[in-house]
């Protein structure tokens, strides 16, 4: 009996996605990691832009067979901010279309033949007439998130001036890239099975499955917090994407005030890349700002109770299933469990008004062993519906039965 030919895949991103410390990182790094534990062979090609920049220094990811990066500028350009405006490429996603990229990609496709070539969110779909050209590769389109939807939370959310007129042109722009654009690829995976219906409605021929955000359940431990010190809430997550800061400061403003004076004792640890002046300038009363943090595992596993306040966005929360596996409990809004497969008051809890927010966080934190409680059952809801071979598997068979 012959040996099977390892199958090949070529992962595309716009931006380097490590160090993990963001959703989109980690993402990326899952679906790699449960393909590779499932026998495939995954090289990395990455834009590395000024603003998640990247380096292979002191690099230990084993799961990738080779890793490149690509230096680009995806900094604002005035004129083809405008230009943009009226074109059929929406603005967000010019900024992601280099030659130097271009480039870079024809090398790998000329040098290598792949099986499958992955594009991480439709900012990569610009380049599929390229992939075509060199390659006879299929070609899935991974999404993170409706991403029009994003845009769309954001204006319905927005006060009335300039900025909401921009985020109505940009939903609606993205809305006819990734409606139209789908009829491109061959397969499609969607990062839950609410993004994979709605991308149905666009095309509704359209081959693909549902993965979700992984963890590699081996590495989960079981965790009962000690109480020795006060109970303290955290947050960490990117505070350049815009649904993340808009859920911070809703929280910050709406909330904290009200949670300090019933609980005086409680402290808020914020953490994330990139914070923003108006955040740094903040002096509110057992707020502490960390800022970026070297190790987001490490800060997770020292405080008790996750806060996701998002109010817009779209897709799944890479750092629920983070805060989950490492037995936290998280209290989040309905928007921020779309795409999950948890249930309240079970292994997460809901709030979607200030007033929600209080009163389960003041329960909580009255009751240590509801922590522990909801803390593990979170775990056990990793290891049953995130863990990385187990999808991979799911993801090799789905591919295997749609080619033949």
């Amino acid at each position: 009996m012959g040996v099977s030919p390892v199958i090949k895949v070529l992962q595309l991103t716009k931006k380097v996605p490590f160090p993990m410390k963001d959703g989109e990182s980690m993402a990326i790094c899952s679906l790699a990691e449960a393909m590779v534990m499932n026998g495939l062979t995954v090289d990395l090609l990455s834009m590395n832009t000024q603003k998640h920049k990247g380096t292979l220094d002191n690099l230990n990811l084993t799961f990738y067979n080779t890793i490149a990066m690509v230096d680009i500028n995806t900094g604002f350009n005035l004129y083809s901010f405008i230009t943009n405006l009226f074109s059929s490429i929406p603005y967000q996603l010019s900024r992601f279309i280099h030659q130097t990229f271009k480039s870079k990609l024809v090398d790998y496709l000329l040098a290598s033949r792949y099986d499958y070539i992955i594009l991480e969110t439709i900012y990569l779909m610009p380049y599929i007439s390229i992939l075509k050209n060199y390659s006879k590769a299929k070609i899935i389109l991974r999404t993170h998130n409706l991403e029009y939807e994003i845009w769309d939370r954001l204006q319905a959310g927005a006060k009335w001036g300039f900025r909401k007129f921009i985020y109505k042109v940009f939903s609606h722009q993205i809305y006819q890239f990734e409606s139209k654009q789908l009829r491109e690829i061959d397969f499609l995976i969607a990062i839950s099975l609410r993004e994979f219906n709605s991308f149905k409605q666009f095309y509704p021929e359209i081959k693909g499955l549902a993965i979700p955000i992984t963890w590699n359940s081996g590495l989960i431990e079981g965790t009962l917090h000690n109480f020795k010190k006060d109970i303290s809430l955290f947050f960490i997550g990117s505070l350049d994407w815009k649904p993340n800061l808009e859920g911070l400061w809703w929280f910050l403003h709406k909330i904290w005030p009200v949670l300090h004076l019933q609980i005086p004792t409680l402290t808020f640890h914020v953490a994330g890349r990139n914070m923003p002046n108006e955040i740094k300038q903040l002096k509110i009363p057992n707020v502490i700002l960390v800022g970026e943090v070297d190790n987001a595992l490490q800060f997770v596993k020292q405080h008790h109770i996750c806060i996701v306040p998002l109010l817009s966005g779209s897709g799944m929360r890479a750092k629920i299933i983070e805060a989950m596996a490492l037995g936290k409990v998280v209290v989040t809004t309905s928007v921020g469990l779309e795409g999950m497969d948890a249930t309240n008051g079970i292994d997460v809890c809901v709030a979607d008004t200030p007033d929600q927010y209080v009163e389960v966080i003041f329960n909580l934190v009255s009751d240590a062993a509801k922590i522990n409680q909801i803390g593990n059952n979170a775990q056990k809801t990793i290891k049953k519906n995130y863990d990385s071979l187990m999808m991979g598997k799911k993801l090799i068979t789905f591919l295997k039965n749609a080619n033949n």
